[in-house]
């Protein structure tokens, strides 16, 4: 099995397929390997943690658990002057897995923080 903790082409579709391949030749209740949940977490960078959950069949609060503990780099924004908006605006975002966020309107801007760390969470 590939270390998914130095590939860095880590696709989803890939960690399915090495936890399909553990889960086969697993020992009965032997715990997840490191190296899977490290994988998992990475992904987490790029799909929402859903749909990670869902496709590589992992507990939720399990996977919350670690993303907690996880050394990832957080999302970082950059400090926009809204104030100077005075006709119609609008701000698109998209995310790797290819979520897109868009927000329009006229006239100054609402904080758009908390919806932009929601979306990127």
């Amino acid at each position: 099995m590939n270390d998914p903790a130095i590939d860095n082409t880590l696709t989803l579709e890939s960690v399915q397929e090495q936890f399909e391949a553990w889960r086969i030749s697993r020992t009965k209740r032997e715990p997840i390997p490191e190296t899977l949940w490290e994988a998992a977490v990475k992904l987490c960078l790029v799909h929402p943690r859903t749909r990670v959950c869902r496709i590589l069949r992992l507990s939720f609060p399990d996977l919350k658990r670690r993303l907690s503990t996880a050394k990832t780099t957080p999302v970082r924004f950059t400090e926009l002057d809204l104030s100077c908006f005075t006709g119609p605006w609008q701000i698109e975002c998209e995310r790797a897995d290819g979520a897109r966020f868009r927000f329009s309107g006229q006239g100054q801007p609402p904080a758009l923080e908390p919806l932009l760390r929601e979306f990127w969470s």
